[in-house]
């Protein structure tokens, strides 16, 4: 994470299972593809009580970016163009 700011003010989290987790950090990051792209993320959420990294395929949406996902592939386009291509780490999928 860059840019890296701590949360003083207790701000929280809500989590599926009805529990909340505190948020002690925010910042930016960088999402590493194959072929040296990389997609820049702002306003991320550091919350230490999360076991994975979440992020949104709703967000990508609502700015335009399209979320294909298959086996443990995860390919991101927008318009049509090829934006990158990772692959997941496990952990739920949608």
């Amino acid at each position: 994470m860059i840019n890296f700011e701590n949360v003083i003010d207790g701000q929280c989290v809500c989590i599926g299972n009805s529990s909340i987790a505190v948020v002690k950090g925010k910042g930016k990051i960088l999402l590493k593809f194959t072929f040296e792209k990389k997609l820049s993320l702002s306003n991320v959420l550091f919350v230490p009580f999360l076991c994975r990294n979440l992020v949104s395929d709703t967000l990508f949406d609502i700015v335009g970016l399209k979320i294909v996902q298959e086996a443990d592939k995860v390919v991101i386009m927008q318009s049509e163009n090829f934006v990158g291509k990772g692959y997941r780490s496990g952990g739920y999928q949608s």
